[in-house]
Formats: structure tokens, C-alpha cells, sequence
């Protein structure tokens, strides 16, 4: 199950969304929380120059630790005393990205909470690119919460069950199936249901003749339909077989719009893998988890299926600084 669960924060308002849902994980899981700021060397200033002096600069960054040191322990501290979980917390140095995910796999992290926005004066950079970087290396589930405007009153709100439906996008393939684990863990804190779908987009038979072309695009959607309930059913049997409450859906509207439906009828959760790709559902899961994640007004588990390539540095460090401006 859960013995650690890490929650990187920037400083700001909205990168603490993500504390309720952690904390309410936490305690069904009887876990810890990990409190993680990550403290970047500062660089030239906003107005294009230079800092007057390394030492200035140094200086200047030692200051911004120590207030990160104190606002995660007073944070803790309080969430320890009111909900009774063990709350530990770290400051890291180096780039956001590359010091979270090294401590994630070095602490052991079962799970990673977050929100997938937030620009901090602690960590000075915008939590949009960093939770991209971290679903696309970390080999843990990523569960991502988006913001809202409400205030929040941490020592007041916890999500003790936040969510009781999960709906879980298959596309066919053995890397999309890799979420279903990793969901079911989740979703036996909290008594979930699950729906496994998968969406189906009409064929186009481009070289068919005009007369022709509509009749058989039918007859291909209606097998492609067939083939896909005969995959759900088979794998909702495996999950039943273990006495788990599972529906199955298929929809011909676009994949991203299909999930998104989907999860705020039934004000659920979203499992997702951020790759795959099936003969059966004829999409692609990555660029369908980026929509969704964008978009989603209800949490996201997220992850990268063993077997799926990683960005190797180069790419990482380009797509972080191509985020943040």
C-alpha cells in the first residue's frame, strides 16, 4: 500500500490544493506525508543583468532556504498536531524537476500529490512545467489536483473520501493496462467503483468511392465496437473476479472530450497511463493524458508505464525552460 506519500510544494496558495487529498489519503493509508521544496540557485534577475556578486547571490539563496525550512516545518507542524499523521519535511537544492525527482526515487515515494499550477515566491518558477517533468520520469503514480478559488483552510479541510467512481481509459494495449494497478490501490481506501472506457472514433475510408465509403465505414465502426466490448468485458471480469464493483463504456466522441465527460458525470477520478496505443480504441494515450490533465476539473492519477521511453536530461532541461517562460 502507501507508506510515503510526497507532496511537492512552491510556496504558493494554490501548490497547496494538492495537502486535502494527501492528507486524506494519508490517513486511510496510514501513511506519512513529505512535505518537498525544492530551492533553485538564483540566476540573472528579471530585468536581463546579472547578480552584482556571487557572494550576493549566495547570500540571497541561503536566505530563501532557510524561509522555505521554516514555512514547511511550521506547515507540517500544524497538519501534524490536527490530523494526527506523520509529517516529515525536505529542502532540496538544484532545479525543480531534476531535485524532485531524484528525491522521489531515493525516499522511496509510493505516490506523488500535486497541483498543476502554482508560481511561489519560494520556489520562483511555475509548478505547470514541473508536474510535467515529474509524470514523464518519475516510476511512481502521480496524482495531480487542480486548484480552485476558494479559499482554503488546511486545518479545517481534508478529504477523507474524495472521490468514490474511477474512471480508467484502456486503449487495447498491455502500457495502458499498467494504470489499473496503481488505481485499484487507490481505490480501495476509499470503496471505489470503477469504469473502464474506451473511446472509438469512426474510420475514414478514404479509398473507397464516395457511394461506398459510408456503408463501410459503419460496418468497420460496428466491429471495431464489438472487438472493444469483447476487451472490456475480459478485463472487467479479471478485476470482478476480485470482487470489485466495475462498469465498461464506449463512446464514439474523441478520446480527451470522451474522458473528461466521463469523469464529471460521475464526479469521480481519472486513471490514466501516459503512454499507449491500441488497435482496438486507435488512439494515442499520450497526447490524450496532456489534454486531459490541461483540462480535467477532477483529480488525475497519472503514470508512466514501465516499457515507456523517458526524456533523457537534454530534453527534460528544454522542455522545464521552455514551460517557464
Amino acid at each position: 500500500m502507501y507508506r510515503t506519500i510526497m507532496v511537492p510544494l512552491d510556496g504558493s496558495s494554490l501548490g497547496e490544493y494538492a495537502l486535502p487529498l494527501a492528507l486524506g489519503i494519508a490517513r486511510r493509508a496510514c501513511a506519512a506525508v513529505e512535505l518537498v521544496h525544492a530551492s533553485s540557485p538564483l540566476g540573472p534577475n528579471v530585468f536581463g543583468g546579472h547578480l552584482d556578486a556571487p557572494a550576493l547571490g549566495e547570500t540571497r539563496h541561503d536566505q530563501l532556504r532557510e524561509r522555505a525550512r521554516a514555512y514547511l516545518d511550521q506547515l507540517g507542524a500544524s497538519m501534524s498536531d490536527r490530523w494526527e499523521i506523520a509529517v516529515k519535511t525536505a529542502v532540496l537544492d538544484g532545479p525543480a524537476a531534476e531535485a524532485l525527482c531524484e528525491h522521489a526515487r531515493a525516499s522511496h515515494a509510493d505516490l506523488v500529490v500535486m497541483t498543476t499550477h502554482g508560481y511561489g515566491p519560494l520556489a520562483r518558477a511555475w509548478m505547470g512545467s514541473v508536474a510535467n517533468q515529474l509524470v514523464r520520469r518519475l516510476p511512481m503514480p502521480v496524482l495531480l489536483v487542480r486548484p480552485h478559488a476558494e479559499a482554503l483552510d488546511l486545518l479545517e479541510e481534508v478529504h477523507d473520501r474524495p472521490f468514490e467512481q474511477i474512471v480508467i481509459p484502456l486503449d487495447g494495449s498491455e502500457l495502458s493496462e499498467q494504470i489499473i494497478e496503481p488505481a485499484l490501490a487507490l481505490g480501495a481506501l476509499m470503496g471505489a467503483e470503477y469504469t473502464l472506457l474506451q473511446s472509438i472514433e469512426a474510420p475514414v475510408l478514404a479509398y473507397a468511392p464516395a457511394a461506398q465509403a459510408s456503408g463501410l465505414d459503419e460496418q468497420v465502426l460496428v466491429q471495431w465496437r464489438a472487438e472493444a466490448q469483447a476487451y472490456l468485458d475480459q478485463v472487467a471480469a479479471g478485476l470482478r473476479a476480485r470482487g470489485l464493483t466495475v462498469h465498461t463504456r464506449i463512446t464514439s466522441t474523441p478520446p480527451a472530450i470522451a474522458i473528461l465527460d466521463a469523469a464529471q458525470e460521475q464526479a469521480g477520478l481519472i486513471a490514466m497511463s501516459t503512454h499507449g496505443r491500441g488497435g482496438l480504441a486507435r488512439m494515442v494515450l499520450g497526447s490524450v493524458a496532456e489534454s486531459v490533465v490541461r483540462r480535467a476539473g477532477v483529480p488525475v492519477l497519472i503514470q508512466r508505464p514501465c516499457g515507456a521511453p523517458a526524456p533523457v536530461a537534454s530534453e527534460a532541461a528544454a522542455a522545464e525552460a521552455g514551460h517557464a517562460r
